[in-house]
């Protein structure tokens, strides 16, 4: 009798992706609006990453006694008399250390993002300037055809020259203008 393996699915590796929700890559004024969303980001990765850490911790402190997380006194018109307090260990220790390895990867991990950072950057700069200047051939090129369209009037006679000279509102009409 041949006993089959436990059949498992293939598991789905995701490439490593870097977080570009908080770059600016808009106009100047951008970075200081966008301020307090950066740091709401942060915030959150921040307890991403505390909950990991505390993940790692209960694995070795399941064999202790936990204290219940829940508050044992009644909010007597919606106050607490008592705080819940913590454990003595969990003030104490220090959450600071970290590994050499930990540290040269947390680097290398700042690195990678800071040069997808600037590539971005990079990229929108370069965007930005190539519109600046379709808008401004294209901005040449209507002056061009508004000049080439106009519908002007020689004039060859001397003496109605000098006389539209003399008067104002005739002079601001004169133009010299290619007629070929």
């Amino acid at each position: 009798m041949v006993i089959a393996e436990e059949w498992v699915p293939v598991q789905a590796t995701l490439p490593e992706a870097v977080d570009l929700r908080g770059i600016a890559t808009g106009p100047k004024g951008y970075k200081e609006r966008n301020e307090n969303l950066k740091r709401s980001i942060q915030d959150r990765d921040d307890d991403f990453t505390a909950m990991d850490e505390d993940a790692a911790a209960e694995d070795g402190q399941s064999i202790k006694r936990r204290k219940a997380d829940f508050v044992k006194y009644i909010p007597i018109h919606q106050r607490n008399p008592k705080a819940p307090s913590e454990r003595a260990g969990k003030v104490m220790r220090s959450s600071s250390k970290s590994s050499w390895e930990r540290k040269m990867k947390e680097k290398a991990e700042k690195g990678h993002f800071l040069e997808h950072k600037k590539e971005a950057l990079a990229e929108a700069k370069s965007k930005r300037k190539a519109i600046a200047e379709q808008r401004k051939a294209a901005k040449e090129r209507k002056e061009a055809n508004k000049e080439k369209s106009m519908v002007v009037q020689k004039i060859t006679k001397n003496s109605t020259l000098k006389k539209m000279m003399k008067n104002k509102k005739q002079k601001k009409l004169l133009r010299k203008a290619d007629t070929n």
